[in-house]
C-alpha cells in the first residue's frame, strides 16, 4: 500500500519520497483510519497533513551567504531606478522562515544605513501549515544560527531575543512579512503584485521534486517574476535547472536565473 502514497506525493506535491518517511505515514493512517482509501488520501494530502510527513524542513539563518552578499550589492542599484523604491521579494518553500526573517533583516540592516530607505515586502510559503505555523511564531533553536552566514549574524542581532536554548523573533521583523500555506505545483499567487517579484528565492527544495514535475515548477516561479527579476537557486541546483523565459548568469562566484527586460 505505500506504492499508493508515493504516487499521490508525486500527484499532489510533485515530490520524490523517503521510503522510511512514507512508511510512517501508512503507519499513521493504519493506526488514525485503518486504511488508504482514496478519500482518505485526498483529505490528508489536501490539508497538508501528508506534508508533515513527507517533506524535508531543513533551514537557517543566512544560509548560504553567497546570496545575501548578491543582494545586498544590487540594493544600491534597485534604489537608484526606482523613483519609489518598492522592492517584491519571494521565499519559496520556506520552511520554518529563517531564509525570509535573513532577507528581512538584510533589507532593514540596508535601510539603516541610507536616508530613503526602500520599501519592501516578503512573500514566504511552504507546502506544510506546521513549518508555517512555526515561521508565524518565530521562535528558533540554537541550530538556526551556525557558521555558514556568519558574516551576517551581526544583522540579526536586533531582532533575536534569546532566552534559555531559544531565540525568539523581535515581532516589528514581521510587519513586512506574509507567511502562508501553498503548493508549487500551482500558479504562485501574485495578490498586488502586478507585475511579478523583483527577486524569487528558492533555494534547497528543487532536488526533492520528480524530473517530470520540476519543468511545471519552475515554469510557475518563473511566471511569478517581474521583467528584470531574479531567481536564485540552491548552489548545487543551478546547473539543473532551466526556467523557461529566463536567461542564466552569475556574478562572481553567484548563478543565478534573469527574467530579460
Amino acid at each position: 500500500m505505500t506504492d499508493i502514497i508515493s504516487q499521490a506525493a508525486e500527484e499532489w506535491f510533485g515530490i520524490k519520497t523517503d521510503p522510511g518517511d512514507i512508511k510512517k505515514l501508512h503507519d499513521w493512517l493504519q493506526e488514525s483510519y485503518g486504511c488508504e482509501s482514496p478519500e482518505i488520501l485526498k483529505k490528508i494530502f489536501s490539508s497538508g497533513i501528508a506534508a508533515s510527513f513527507l517533506t524535508v524542513n531543513e533551514t537557517y539563518f543566512f544560509r548560504e551567504p553567497a546570496h545575501f552578499s548578491f543582494l545586498l550589492e544590487l540594493l544600491p542599484s534597485f534604489q537608484n531606478s526606482c523613483k519609489k523604491p518598492n522592492l517584491r521579494i519571494c521565499s519559496a518553500a520556506v520552511a520554518t522562515g529563517c531564509e525570509a526573517y535573513s532577507i528581512a533583516m538584510l533589507i532593514e540592516a540596508y535601510n539603516r544605513e541610507i536616508e530613503n530607505p526602500i520599501s519592501y515586502h516578503i512573500d514566504a510559503f511552504d507546502i506544510n501549515p506546521k513549518v508555517i505555523e512555526t515561521a508565524c511564531q518565530g521562535t528558533y533553536n540554537l541550530r538556526s544560527m551556525r557558521e555558514d552566514g556568519s558574516i551576517f549574524h551581526y544583522m540579526a542581532n536586533p531582532y533575536l531575543k534569546k532566552t534559555g536554548d531559544r531565540f525568539q523573533i523581535e515581532s516589528s521583523l514581521k510587519d513586512n512579512i506574509r507567511f502562508f500555506v501553498h503548493n508549487l505545483m500551482d500558479e504562485l499567487p501574485l495578490i498586488n503584485y502586478d507585475p511579478g517579484y523583483d527577486f524569487i528565492f528558492f533555494r534547497n527544495a528543487f532536488i526533492y521534486f520528480t524530473n517530470q514535475n520540476r519543468g511545471r515548477i519552475l515554469s510557475n516561479l518563473s511566471s511569478a517574476l517581474k521583467n528584470g527579476g531574479h531567481l536564485l537557486m540552491g548552489v548545487s541546483e543551478t546547473a539543473g535547472a532551466h526556467p523557461p523565459g529566463l536567461e542564466a548568469k552569475n556574478k562572481g562566484d553567484v548563478f543565478y536565473f534573469q527574467k530579460p527586460v
